[in-house]
């Protein structure tokens, strides 16, 4: 099979796009190479961004990143989008810092690039700066409301890893656990009527993925003065199990980040007692839990209601997620599995949406051409992970 006419075809397919941290307008409107860069996957991974103005520093820089996934595809990106013949260097740094503020200055931009050249026709926003915001622009984005800040609510003291507190973001106050429950129990429907499709739980960066049966003793004293560290804990336990049953109960999946994290009981084998005490609820499992892509495969192989979400991975690594996307089409259902940017830019979106089309062609031309599909079944294929699993799961009704 083909895979340069493959890949060709998939770049331009619409996607629906699960999972996306694109900033607001503002954000965008500021952009410079240098800030473009710092708010990249290959700036934070990195002590410094050079500002381009000393060679020793760029070509230090460069050395170290080049050959990294995260900027390879975002070099990629930014060579495709704004014409630039030379790859990123201290001589050519002037002429890439000048496309991106050309672009930038007019303020649709970055939403035209997403909906035109990504081929987005909707994208879930996870606003982790602004929990179920759809950055004003309802045509596009649809929230993904994140819930971290339910799970630090045991103290309004307490501020998750993005600095919110739930009891502050609402303006409400919970004298016990019952206080608490009713509020997000108030705040999922809310959301939920407001048309967020999805939950997100993202604390793998602040805790262990391990959810204990609710001990509801133990979870109401964590709401009172100097809780001890377990009953901390079994407050997160309880709470996480009852979002599970609310997210059955609303028909809202659940997206929970896996794998990179704190890297302690962060991989999403950690879930499975949670995902087998909940089979009513549907699990997002995100970033095909890398590096630990195995357990992604093997928990939608026994378990209906996990779903593989390989937004992010192509991203991290780009061998990886083609090894984990061929290890899904053996044991899990192509109905299946979504994918989704995981990025703050246009850019860097444009470069992920790249690096999925890769991992499509690569993996979908070998196994066509090792004689387990047909070719006729591989474009299919792809349009079912790109854009057709996601439509049927989160917009059933459009």
């Amino acid at each position: 099979m083909d895979r340069t006419a493959l890949f060709e075809a998939l770049r331009r397919e619409r996607a629906f796009n699960v999972h996306s941290h694109h900033r607001p307008d503002g954000f965008h409107a500021a952009l410079t190479l240098q800030s473009l860069l710092e708010n990249s996957y290959v700036g934070w991974c990195t002590p410094s961004v050079p500002d381009g103005t000393r060679r020793e520093e760029v070509d230090a820089w460069l050395r170290a990143v080049r050959a990294r996934g995260y900027f390879v595809w975002l070099q990629r990106a930014l060579r495709e989008l704004y014409g630039l013949d030379e790859p990123l260097s201290f001589d050519s740094w002037s002429a890439y810092d000048a496309a991106v503020r050309s672009a930038h200055a007019d303020p649709d931009w970055h939403l035209r690039a997403m909906r035109d050249l990504c081929g987005y026709e909707t994208v879930l926003l996870d606003a982790f700066w602004n929990p179920g915001d759809d950055n004003g622009h309802p045509e596009l984005f649809r929230p993904a409301y994140r819930v971290n800040s339910f799970f630090v609510a045991y103290d309004p003291r307490a501020t998750d890893h993005n600095g919110h507190n739930a009891l502050h973001l609402s303006g409400a106050r919970a004298r016990d656990l019952e206080d608490l429950l009713l509020l997000l129990d108030s705040e999922l429907a809310r959301r939920h009527a407001q048309g967020a499709p999805v939950i997100k739980c993202a604390l793998a960066y602040d805790r262990s993925l391990r959810f204990a049966r609710p001990d509801w003793t133990r979870a109401r004293r964590a709401m009172q003065p100097d809780p001890a560290p377990e009953d901390i804990c079994a407050f997160q336990d309880a709470l996480f199990h009852h979002i599970c049953e609310k997210s059955a109960e609303l028909r809202m999946p659940l997206q929970i980040h896996t794998g990179l994290g704190l890297m302690r009981d962060s991989r999403a084998m950690a879930l499975r007692d949670a995902i087998a005490a909940h089979p009513e609820t549907t699990f997002l499992l995100m970033h095909g839990s890398y590096p630990w892509t195995a357990d992604v495969a093997g928990l939608t192989h026994c378990y209906p209601n996990v779903w593989a979400d390989l937004c992010w991975l192509p991203l991290i690594s780009t061998a990886a997620a083609g090894r984990a996307l061929a290890e899904l089409m053996d044991v899990c259902n192509a109905d299946r599995m979504v994918w989704g940017c995981d990025t703050w830019t246009c850019e860097e979106s444009y470069g992920a949406k790249l690096a999925m089309a890769q991992v499509l062609s690569d993996v979908l031309a070998a196994r066509v051409d090792a004689g387990l599909m047909s070719e006729g079944d591989a474009l299919p294929f792809a349009r079912m992970l790109l854009r057709e699993n996601a439509r049927r799961l989160l917009q059933p009704d459009a």
